[in-house]
């Protein structure tokens, strides 16, 4: 594994005054690099989350870089947190803003996003050409359903645990299937929706299809 350079700052939107953290390894120079977006900060999400943790560290030991912030209204990033439309305004000027770091090779940007963060993630991946991977874990039933009937052209993993409290099985291959190629998709089993005791599994599949991919 190479050195790591960690970046603590700050991102300024339109609107707000995010908290980030840019990680870079040392070789090679010009990495790729994955934005993570996490869960909901109603509930406690912020990119220190387990799961993004261990994302992070499995995509920099591929030598892939990684850029994650907190959503508005948490940890040092100004204003309120919302129910989704002002971040996702959030999250697009954060894919701009990465795609011009001179450190990184924004030709090959990646996203992912874990429950709330993976609406951000297909939406962003939706409105952005600039990213061309992504990876949604544990979408929300309701907002993974808008996906099928547009679209996302770019390599996607979508990941579900087959004990979501809220998201059947069922449900998820059906409208999995809707959505346009190329995508894989990959059921855990005995996982629920914080994928307790799965989360280097999680990180492992959403760091070897992002590998294959960018």
């Amino acid at each position: 594994m190479s050195e790591i350079t960690k970046e603590l700052t700050t991102l300024s939107t339109a609107n707000s005054e995010l908290e980030s953290l840019l990680e870079i390894p040392t070789k090679p120079a010009k990495p790729p690099c994955v934005i993570l977006c996490h869960p909901h900060p109603r509930y406690g999400g912020n990119m220190f989350d387990t799961l993004i943790n261990h994302i992070s560290t499995y995509l920099l030991d591929s030598g892939i870089a990684t850029l994650r912030f907190n959503q508005r209204g948490v940890g040092m990033s100004s204003g309120e947190t919302g129910d989704g439309p002002e971040e996702l305004k959030d999250t697009q000027s954060v894919v701009n803003m990465t795609t011009i770091n001179p450190k990184i090779d924004g030709s090959r940007l990646g996203i992912v996003g874990y429950s709330f963060g993976a609406w951000m993630a297909l939406e962003s991946s939706l409105r952005s050409n600039s990213i061309k991977s992504l990876v949604s874990i544990a979408c929300p039933q309701n907002k993974f359903a808008q996906y099928g009937t547009v679209q996302i052209t770019q390599p996607k993993l979508l990941i579900l645990g087959d004990r979501d409290h809220d998201f059947t099985i069922g449900q998820f291959r059906f409208l999995s299937n809707r959505m346009s190629e190329p995508k894989r998709t990959e059921v855990i089993t005995g996982a629920d929706h914080f994928f307790r005791s799965h989360t280097e599994l999680v990180a492992e599949l959403a760091g070897e299809f992002l590998k294959e991919t960018l």
